[in-house]
């Protein structure tokens, strides 16, 4: 019973503090420094978008010349989605992959030329020996 108590308390702290942490977060992401004008901050916010652009910083990083991240993110999923109907990309993988580990069908025919090869070759070598001529 006391151990209940205890958890209930810890409970509704650590939901308290997780709440005062996100609120001060959320503060500090739409608020302007002091000492600035709306329009100043506005400027510097207009600013800061055009240089993250420029540079492919955040929502633009690995998004190419000519396309919005939207654009891109809408391109990348058709992109997605047709190599999924189609079987290509990652899910052409998927399907040629061997789930039994080692090839040993391939291993067994390769054996097996390979052994047609050597008795080729040793059949042609043993067919141009000239023969012997006894003397005695």
């Amino acid at each position: 019973m006391i151990t209940s108590a205890i958890q209930k308390i810890a409970t509704v702290l650590a939901v308290l503090v997780v709440l005062a942490a996100a609120g001060g977060i959320a503060q500090a992401a739409t608020s302007k420094p002091s000492g600035m004008s709306q329009p100043e901050y506005r400027a510097l916010m207009a600013r800061s978008a055009g240089l993250n652009e420029r540079y492919r910083l955040g929502v633009w990083k690995g998004v190419p010349e000519g396309l919005s991240p939207a654009e891109y993110r809408a391109l990348t999923l058709r992109s997605e989605a047709l190599n999924k109907q189609y079987g290509l990309g990652k899910w052409s993988a998927a399907k040629n992959v061997s789930t039994r580990g080692f090839a040993w069908g391939a291993f067994g025919i390769g054996a097996v030329a390979m052994f047609g090869l050597i008795l080729l070759v040793a059949g042609s070598w043993r067919s141009r020996k000239a023969p012997r001529v006894r003397t005695s």
